[in-house]
């Protein structure tokens, strides 16, 4: 049952973040948008790399080829996990559900359009600027702290 649970809170992200993107890329007045001044805008961007835009520039023929592929691996990893994860271990599936849509999101715009659509924007004023980034962005970098806050804080104790 968790194993269904978590696979299908992957789609979901996958769904949410698919929309998103679209929802993005089809309004042009939101492209650069400022929702809480000094602090938050949508700034639609085309990640062409991977994780805060490493290997973007880089130019060869088979660059969307071996970034897909290594989704595609991803995906298989996250999966065995599910797959292996003990069945009491509720958290867990939830956070490698939030990790598989996340993978699945911007593997599945990278394999259609070349890219990766980003919009997300967090900044402190002109002082700093955390790198632009999406649902599905999130959606790993969550699932990922929270299995490491779960292997280092609540590994020792049993799920009630």
């Amino acid at each position: 049952m968790m194993r269904l649970i978590s696979v299908s809170l992957g789609i979901v992200v996958l769904v949410a973040d698919i929309f998103t993107k679209w929802w993005v890329q089809t309004n042009p007045w939101v492209w650069y948008y400022t929702v809480v001044d000094g602090f938050f805008r949508i700034s639609y961007v085309l990640n062409e790399g991977i994780a805060f835009g490493f290997f973007h520039s880089l130019q060869s023929e088979w660059k969307v080829t071996v970034l897909s592929s290594m989704s595609a691996i991803a995906v298989l990893i996250v999966l065995y996990y599910i797959w292996k994860t003990p069945p009491e271990q509720k958290k867990v599936f939830i956070f490698l559900g939030l990790i598989l849509g996340g993978i699945l999101g911007n593997f599945v715009d990278r394999f259609f359009n070349h890219h990766v659509t980003d919009f997300l924007e967090f900044h402190w004023g002109n002082y700093f600027s955390w790198p632009t980034f999406n649902l599905a962005d999130a959606a790993i970098t969550s699932g990922v702290i929270f299995i490491f806050y779960e292997a280092i804080f609540d590994g020792g104790k049993e799920e009630q």
